[in-house]
């Protein structure tokens, strides 16, 4: 997610580079959990997970609002870098949360 808010605000060459990273490492995410697990669970399931997609969601397209509103300059302003590393970290640790609860789900029946 962090990789494809970046690409929003990057020149258009360096964006795409960016954009078409994003996507392999997802299908490369993919590919492994298919390999490890023999499936691939998307993260959009019903359950009580779905207040954390919604957070992430929400993290997201205000980051997107944010790097597309707030600086001319993305590389060179520090705030851009914040803003990235935010995303980062709320994303991991909501995809955590995320893993936490569907676990739970699964375990108890509920899915």
């Amino acid at each position: 997610m962090t990789l494809v808010v970046a690409a929003v605000a990057l020149p258009h060459d360096v964006a795409a580079v960016v954009f078409v990273t994003a996507m392999v490492l997802m299908l490369l995410i993919v590919r492994d959990d298919k390999k490890r697990h023999g499936i691939f669970v998307s993260g959009y399931q019903r359950g009580r997970t779905v207040w954390i997609v919604a957070a992430i969601i929400v993290l997201t397209l205000s980051a997107l609002v944010i790097v597309l509103t707030q600086f001319e300059d993305p590389t060179d302003d520090p705030w851009f870098w914040v803003t990235l590393s935010i995303v980062a970290l709320g994303t991991s640790v909501l995809s955590w949360i995320w893993e936490r609860v569907y676990r739970g789900d699964v375990l108890e029946g509920r899915l």
